[in-house]
This record gives structure tokens, C-alpha cells and sequence, in this order.
């Protein structure tokens, strides 16, 4: 029997008022920092749509249409060789890319993957994805249990979670068929529940779906189609919404300086200024936990207090610490480039700060140090 670990607990109330990181798309919708399974019928191409994923990140470029956060990627090819490894990379590419590696060779989990996968994070400072290509071959358990498959996998979600990378499992489909894409993966729902992400790649007629879905993004369901060795996206592309929540409120309280009111009064104010944004007063303040790094950036402080039964949300602008100069952000049409303080934060996952949660104030304060705790936010 292991060593007990010693309960923490963690109240609501620090819960809900720690400043939290916005979630970090590698692939835009689809892939984020953490384990995914992308399971596909036999013989279908998930490994040429993996290679083209990889190439996508790599070099910066839209994969099915989505945007990518360009990085160093490693491909794990542990079915393939020297030889047919460049066959597929000059049928997808005539373009090679510096942030792009390969290994025919792996340990398999609790014989020296962990440290492989860590020793790759050491060599790329800048890595963003790691495609392994079978999961089957870096297995070692033969137990076909729930807690077998769950536990096997933990382990690799954990280092996932601790480099801040997404690492995709490739796998495939049972024979049986099943109304619920998700069941279709081989193995137990160890697997799937482990997971954080979930690809299922099915044949429908002579073309494909690619069915998305995860604790980190809402469901998708792509209708592809394979022209030559490249999976083409029948849909259309999706709109690539900026996210100018920040900019808002930046240039909101340049003319303010500082508000005080209720999240709806505020949204009110917010809504006058910015008819054809949508502000929503029951997520006004977790908005601003989430923009936490860039509107601070900007100069921006806020809190919230309870009196009498009235929760109120204070907002305070400081032009000493606005990275942008006091320039406004915001224009009808368009927004210009983010200040460089702001470009360069961290979006990994959240770090709670020493929050002083002994008051009837709720606020979240201007200093934070670095606290023993890490809360860890899954959506």
C-alpha cells in the first residue's frame, strides 16, 4: 500500500476568485495542452492526418481550416521507417520545417517513456505537440480492466499536464459499431476517461467524419474527404473570432479610471460603449479571471465586494502600468496588435496567488506571490 497523501481542501470561494489562464489552443477548437486519442477505422489514414497535423503546427499554418500555435513537434513513428516516413512527408510537403522531429524508436510506459517524453521537452524548449503513433506500441500492461487501461494513461497525462504539451495517442476502432462514437475505441472507457480529448475518425461512404470532443472544447463533428494522401475539410472553414474581451475593458476604463456596480450595471455600461460586443453579467467576473495576465498588462485592477447582500464588482485603471501607453485598443472594425507585454504572457494553466480570503471583501489584489497551491481548472 502506498504512502497516504495528506487532504487538501480547497473552498469555493478561493475557488472561484483566483485568477485563472484562459484555455491554450495548440490547434484552434481541437487540441490543447493535455492526453488525446485520436482512434480511427483500420487502414483509413490516421497516421497521414496526424503528419499533416504535425507539419500544420510546426510551421504555424491553419489545419482544417483552424488556426495553429506554432511550436517545435516531435512524431513519435513507431510503425514506420526511415524510407517511408520521407515517402509521406514529400507527398504532404515540398517545405520542411526546423520545428519538426522524428523518432522510429520509443520506450514504452514505466520503462523509460516518461523520462523520454520529459528529455524531449529539455532538447525543444518550444514544444507544443508529441504524436504517438501507436499507443498499442508503448504499452506493457496486458490487464484488459478499466483501472488498468485509466491508470496506464495517467501516467502520461500527468506529464502532459506538467510540460504544458498535448500529446496525441494514436489508436484505433473495434470492429462492432456503435451509435456513440466514443465507444468505437478499442479497449475499455479506461481510456476514453482518461483522456481530455477525444478524435474518433470513422468512414462515412467513400469520405470520413472526424468526431471531436473533450473537457477543454465543445463537440465537433468534420466531414472529410481524402484527396490524394491530404484529408480535406468539406465544411466550412470556421470563423476565426478574436478574443478583444481585454481591449474592452481597457478602453472602457480609459475614459472611467474607475467603476463600481453590479455585474449587470457594469455589462450595461460595457454594452452602451460596445453595442456590437456580447457581455454576459453572469460571466463578467470569471472574464476578467480569465484576461487576468492581460489586463493587468494594461494597467487594469479589480475585485469584488458583498455588502449587505449586493455583490458589487470594482474596476480600477492605473496609466503608470498600461503596456499600451494609453492608446485605445478597440476600433469599430478592427484591433490592432496586442502590446508586446501582453503578447508575451504565459497561458499555460492556472497558478493561484496568495489571496486574502479572511474579509468580507473578496477582492482579487494588485501583488500576487506565487502560492503553495496549483488548482487544477479542467473546463
Amino acid at each position: 500500500m502506498g504512502e497516504r497523501k495528506k487532504l487538501e481542501l480547497i473552498s469555493s470561494v478561493e475557488i472561484m476568485n483566483t485568477p485563472m489562464k484562459k484555455q491554450r489552443f495548440i490547434v484552434d477548437g481541437m487540441i490543447y495542452p493535455g492526453i488525446h486519442i485520436l482512434s480511427g477505422d483500420p487502414k483509413i489514414g490516421k497516421s497521414w492526418m496526424m503528419l499533416d497535423m504535425c507539419l500544420a503546427v510546426a510551421k504555424g499554418g491553419d489545419f482544417f481550416g483552424r488556426k495553429t500555435e506554432r511550436g517545435q513537434v516531435v512524431y513519435m513513428a513507431l510503425e514506420d521507417t526511415f524510407v517511408s516516413l520521407q515517402s509521406r512527408m514529400y507527398e504532404l510537403t515540398d517545405e520542411p520545417s526546423e520545428n519538426q522531429f522524428f523518432t522510429m524508436l520509443a520506450n514504452s510506459i514505466g520503462s523509460g517513456l516518461e523520462e523520454d517524453l520529459r528529455d524531449c521537452k529539455k532538447m525543444f524548449p518550444e514544444l507544443k505537440l508529441i504524436v504517438i503513433d501507436t499507443l498499442q506500441k508503448i504499452r506493457n500492461n496486458i490487464d484488459t480492466k478499466y483501472g488498468a487501461d485509466y491508470q496506464e494513461l495517467s501516467v502520461l497525462k500527468g506529464i502532459a499536464d506538467q510540460l504544458g504539451i498535448a500529446i496525441v495517442l494514436v489508436h484505433h476502432n473495434r470492429k462492432a459499431r456503435d451509435s456513440n462514437p466514443n465507444n468505437l475505441i478499442s479497449g475499455t472507457n479506461g481510456i476514453a476517461g482518461c483522456a481530455d480529448g477525444l478524435l474518433v475518425f470513422t468512414r462515412s461512404g467513400e469520405n470520413a467524419k472526424l468526431h471531436i470532443s473533450g473537457r477543454g472544447a465543445p463537440s465537433l463533428e468534420l466531414n472529410l474527404k481524402r484527396e490524394k494522401s491530404k484529408w480535406i475539410l468539406l465544411d466550412d472553414a470556421p470563423e476565426s473570432a478574436s478574443d478583444i474581451f481585454s481591449f474592452t475593458i481597457h478602453d472602457f476604463m480609459l475614459e472611467k479610471n474607475s467603476v463600481s456596480g453590479t455585474a449587470s450595471e457594469i455589462c450595461s455600461m460595457l454594452k452602451e460603449k460596445f453595442p456590437e460586443q456580447e457581455f454576459n453579467s453572469n460571466w463578467l467576473y470569471r472574464d476578467l479571471l480569465q484576461h487576468d495576465d492581460e489586463i493587468r498588462a494594461l494597467g487594469i485592477d479589480y475585485g469584488k465586494t458583498k455588502s449587505n447582500g449586493t455583490r458589487k464588482i470594482f474596476i480600477s485603471y492605473t496609466s503608470e502600468r498600461d503596456s499600451s501607453g494609453g492608446r485605445k485598443l478597440c476600433t469599430k472594425n478592427a484591433v490592432p496588435s496586442v502590446p508586446e507585454d501582453v503578447a508575451n504572457a504565459d497561458y499555460s494553466l492556472i497558478e493561484t496567488g496568495s489571496i486574502d480570503l479572511s474579509s468580507e471583501n473578496y477582492a482579487v489584489p494588485v501583488e500576487r506571490t506565487q502560492g503553495d497551491a496549483l488548482i487544477a481548472m479542467a473546463a
